[in-house]
């Protein structure tokens, strides 16, 4: 199991939920270095199990029945293909120094998402969608090691709603960085 969560602010686990899988890699693409990062999590109830009989919640995102049905999320620029990732600097810029307190803004939305081809895909409660998200690397001391804070917004688009009206925070710690000398 991977050190981090992940929150889906006013779901029914409050607490979040663990990652059990993190992986965070890189490519060339013309001279640029681009990161590519696929989160996977526990199932959703895997630390505390919520009684699915109350259907008194106001949406599916209240609901730990519709969350159960779906059981996990996966989150992630590689799953689906490689077509997503984010441009990170040119390759000669690159070192670890140089990443330390990065932020990356990718995907801005604003209001809605479309049918275009983010850097990530999801699936949360079916195949929805993710934008606006903040990318951000922190170095542990001189080491190899990131902690990666990580948000952004969500649309159920599985049920056909648009606008990015959920969002979604997570840690994850002690990350190695991609060996670039491959």
């Amino acid at each position: 199991m991977i050190e981090g969560r992940i929150v889906f602010p006013g779901n029914p686990w409050p607490e979040g939920h663990p990652i059990e899988a993190f992986e965070w890699t890189a490519r060339l693409v013309d001279g640029d270095l681009w990161f590519d990062l696929h989160l996977h999590s526990a199932d959703y109830d895997s630390e505390r199990e919520i009684d699915d009989g109350d259907d008194d919640e106001d949406s599916d995102w209240e609901a730990p029945i519709v969350w159960n049905n779906y059981h996990r999320c996966t989150l992630s620029s590689t799953f689906w293909g490689d077509s997503g990732g984010f441009r990170v600097c040119a390759f000669e810029d690159f070192s670890p120094a140089w990443l330390d307190g990065r932020a990356f803004g990718v995907d801005p939305v604003d209001g809605e998402v479309d049918d275009e081809d983010r850097a990530f895909n999801l699936y949360l409660l079916g195949h929805d969608s993710a934008a606006n998200h903040r990318i951000e690397f922190r170095r542990l001391g001189d080491s190899d090691r990131f902690d990666i804070r990580w948000t952004g917004d969500i649309a159920l688009t599985y049920t056909g709603n648009t606008a990015l009206e959920h969002r979604f925070e997570a840690t994850i710690r002690g990350v190695p960085c991609p060996d670039l000398a491959a």
